[in-house]
Formats: C-alpha cells, sequence, structure tokens
C-alpha cells in the first residue's frame, strides 16, 4: 500500500497492532471516558495512553483554524509530540506498552522519514529511523512490545527501489528481506512482533519462516494492502474485495490455519471509513465498517455495533469508529456527542445496585447573544450562554449533597471547557458558560461524580445532552 493511501486509512480509524490475549466477556455498557475533542486517535496502548492530531482549543471559535498538532495523551496529560527539523507534518501510526511511538515525518513522495518517539521523563525524544540502501524516504508503521518498529522505505522514482524495514534501539534500521522475510510492505504488527503483509505473515524473531496467507473466498479479490490487524499467533483481521464492479469491502477474521470467516455482514465502499483496530489472542477484535464502531468477542464471534451497547445514559450518541482493543478491555473510539465526533475511550461497566451516584437528569439551556452593532450576525462580539442543571440521586432516588459533578461544555468547533460544581442539598449542581457564538450544538457530557463511599453509576440517567443557542 502507498504512505499515501495508509495514512488515510489511518486516518480514518484503521489502528494497528494487538494487544496480548484476554478472556474477556461482553460488559453490561460501555461507558465514556473522555479523551479529546477535534481529535483523531491512531492508537493505544494497554495503559490507556493514545496517540493521534489534534486542534488546541484557542476560543476563536467558528472564525480561526487553530494549528493541528500531534499528541500523545499519557496518564492525562496532553503532550504535543516534537518533530524533526526539516520536516513537516507529523504522523503518528503507533504506540506501544513501553511507551514508545512509531511514525513518520515529512510529505508522502518528497522527504518523508520513518521516527520513533522514546518516553523520557515527562516529554519524549525523536529518533531518525533513515533510510534503506537505494531508497529515498521511510515510513514506520508500528512498534511492539520489545521496541521494534517496521516499516517501508523506497523512492521517489518509477520504478521504485522498495524495501520493508526493521529498526531495533540496539542496531538500528535493516532490511526484513535481509533477514529473509517477504519483500511486501507491513500492513500491522502484533505487540510481540507478528507481522502481516498482503499475502504473507511471519514473525521478527524468524521472519525466514515466513507463510503465506490462504486464498480468498469464492467471489473476492486477493487478499490486498488493506487495513488489517494481527495477534501474536498469527490470527488476522481483514478486509477483503468482492470481485465485482460493486468493489466492497467486507471484514472477515483469518485464522493462521488458513481458514477465512466474514465477521461482519455489511460491506464498506471507498466513500465510507473502514479500518482494522485490533485482534488479541482470544479473538476479540475492533473495527470500523461503513463509518460505525463493531466489536467481537472470542475466537468465533461475530461484529457487534458499539454504538447499541453505549449506555443508555449517552442517549443520542453513536460510535463512527473503533480502534485499538487493550488489555483492560477499553476501546480507543470515536463518539457522536451533539453534533460532532470526540474522541473516547469506551470503558466496560456494570450497573451499581448499592451506594451509587446517579445523575437523575440533565437540562442544558441555551441562548444566542447578538453583537448590538450587528444583530443576528455571527461576529467576534457575538457570544452563547449555556446553563446546564444536574441533578443526583442514590439508587433509592434520594437526593444527594456535597457531590463533586465534574463535567465540560463542547461545541461543534474546538470548545472543551471542564467545570466543577459540589450539589446542593436538594442534589443540585448548576454550571455556566459563555463562549463564541455560531458553533453549532452545545454538549454538555458529565465526566465524574464522586462522593466517599459512594460509587458513581454511568450505567443509568442522563450523562449527555446538547441544545443550539437560539436569540
Amino acid at each position: 500500500m502507498s504512505a499515501r493511501y495508509r495514512s488515510l486509512f489511518l486516518a480514518l480509524g484503521a489502528c494497528i497492532g494487538s494487544g496480548p490475549a484476554l478472556a474477556l466477556q461482553p460488559p453490561a455498557y460501555y461507558g465514556v471516558d473522555f479523551v479529546a475533542t477535534a481529535a483523531g486517535g491512531v492508537a493505544m496502548n494497554d495503559a490507556g495512553d493514545a496517540v493521534g492530531s489534534a486542534y488546541q482549543d484557542t476560543g476563536c471559535g467558528s472564525t480561526c483554524l487553530p494549528p493541528l498538532e500531534t499528541v500523545v495523551w499519557r496518564n492525562g496529560v496532553r503532550t504535543v509530540l516534537p518533530g524533526l527539523p526539516g520536516y513537516t507534518p507529523i504522523s503518528v501510526t503507533g504506540i506501544n506498552n513501553n511507551g514508545w511511538i512509531s511514525g513518520f515525518v515529512g510529505y508522502d513522495y518528497s522527504n518523508a522519514r520513518a521516527v520513533a518517539w522514546e518516553p523520557v521523563g515527562d516529554g519524549y525524544q525523536i529518533h531518525d529511523l533513515g533510510v534503506a540502501p537505494g531508497t529515498t524516504m521511510s515510513f514506520a508503521y508500528d512498534i511492539d512490545d520489545a521496541n521494534r518498529a517496521v516499516g517501508f522505505a523506497t523512492t521517489v522514482f518509477f520504478p521504485p527501489t522498495s524495501e520493508p524495514i526493521l529498526w531495533t534501539p540496539g542496531n538500528g534500521l535493516v532490511g526484513l528481506t535481509d533477514l529473509g522475510a517477504s519483500a511486501e510492505e507491513p500492513l500491522a504488527m502484533s505487540r510481540n512482533g507478528t507481522v502481516v503483509t498482503a499475502s504473507t505473515w511471519y514473525s521478527l524473531d524468524a521472519p525466514q519462516a515466513w507463510q503465506s496467507i490462504a486464498p480468498s473466498p469464492a467471489g473476492y479479490l486477493a487478499p490486498g494492502n488493506f487495513p488489517a490487524a494481527v495477534n501474536d499467533q498469527g490470527d488476522q483481521l481483514r478486509f477483503l474485495q468482492t470481485a465485482t464492479s460493486d468493489s466492497l469491502f467486507y471484514l472477515y477474521r483469518y485464522r493462521k490455519e488458513g481458514q477465512w470467516q466474514q465477521v461482519w455482514p455489511a460491506g464498506s465502499g471507498f466513500l465510507t471509513s473502514f479500518g482494522a483496530g485490533s485482534i488479541n489472542g482470544e479473538g476479540d477484535f475492533t473495527a470500523t465498517v461503513g463509518g460505525a464502531g463493531i466489536v467481537g468477542f472470542g475466537p468465533d464471534g461475530m461484529g457487534q455495533g458499539l454504538s447499541g451497547m453505549l449506555s443508555p445514559a449517552y442517549l443520542g450518541a453513536g460510535v463512527t469508529a473503533a480502534g485499538t482493543l487493550n488489555a483492560s478491555g477499553q476501546i480507543l473510539a470515536d463518539v457522536t456527542m451533539g453534533q460532532s465526533s470526540r474522541l473516547v475511550r469506551l470503558t466496560p461497566i456494570t450497573p451499581c445496585t448499592a451506594n451509587c451516584v446517579r445523575v437523575s437528569t440533565l437540562q442544558l439551556k441555551g441562548k444566542f447573544i447578538s453583537d448590538p452593532a450587528f444583530p443576528g450576525s455571527c461576529t467576534q462580539a457575538a457570544s452563547n450562554r449555556v446553563q446546564a442543571t444536574v441533578t443526583v440521586k442514590n439508587e433509592l432516588g434520594a437526593p444527594l449533597r456535597g457531590v463533586t459533578v465534574s463535567g465540560r461544555f463542547l461545541d461543534d468547533y474546538w470548545t472543551d471547557k471542564r467545570v466543577t460544581a459540589r450539589t446542593s442539598s436538594s442534589g443540585v449542581a448548576k454550571f455556566s458558560y459563555t463562549g463564541p457564538a455560531c458553533v453549532g450544538a452545545v454538549a454538555f457530557l458529565v465526566d465524574d461524580a464522586t462522593s466517599p463511599g459512594l460509587t458513581f453509576d454511568k450505567s443509568s440517567g442522563q450523562l449527555l445532552k446538547h441544545v443550539i443557542p437560539l436569540p
């Protein structure tokens, strides 16, 4: 696959890699652990640290476009990754359980260079991975838990000189074909170094022992350079393209023994997003098909729509993309809140039955405040004023006093305004926000509600609502 199209698939939620073996069960519900607004996630490790790109809220609303930054969210802290002098932009492709990050800098087909970021204290050090002999640019597509990065090096000329590459901190960059691997571009890699290409798979511990992928089922073209995921054993998640003129892509599980299993009934076309999130050792998987996030459980499990597995407390929310599934069962995902997509971790939750904190109601009011000089116009002097009222009760329906409620106001642009308040004797907490006008819907998301000895219940009540401010 060309680096240009691979970048497109990554942006559409085609996160690569896989976590260790897990014996996951379908949760009662998924709750939302907010990561960022106006952001795109690429990969996540078992600690829940994620990499991707995001716009920073500068308070300018719809009147400007803030710079797009390549970031890591680690231990709840957003850090902008350093670049390599002379190369822009920055693209990330993976993160391992040691916190190392893979990616590349520079534009496709010009001066791209494979890089890796090493966590050093609270920051990161960038490593230039170099290029293979006879090539002019390189891309790192993933990094395993031994800090081994795999990718591809090629030239800008036709016919190109190309080579799959392996980089390690101790030995630098080598050509994978020199180690006996197939000459195809790596598509994905597992946590412990199992690599999959268009038609082969192998372990970095024995790349010369690569194995061919079995022929596709009847009616499909040969497996191509489409989004894929692989676990340590060699089981894979693949998209197969129909051999008919409709050219649709269907999601399949591929067992290392050579059997194909279709795991989602609907296909996806070129104009809708699709991507392979991950597959673990137990066969649990995540993916995006046709702009919807899905999850499957067990070695034979079929896909299930994640939107239907969200807690009913997030009424109106939908999962539009599903990326990495980690060892805790969290899923890096895009979730629509209000009228826009937000980057979140979907976290398995169970209903609380005793000593619970529940947000029983969430009320939202919004008003558009005109610029007196230009009534009704979208000027910088116009504003939105929004008030959120939260009522907190226990599982018996009694109001709870002194509960610390935290939440955030989110509009359809860059706003992520975090707020905190304590409930009154009637269990009510109120929040106010004044911000830029003409930014579409303004949503309010309840992140947490805490009180000593009590458990916040995300499985019921109302934790999300939106309003379009009007005059």
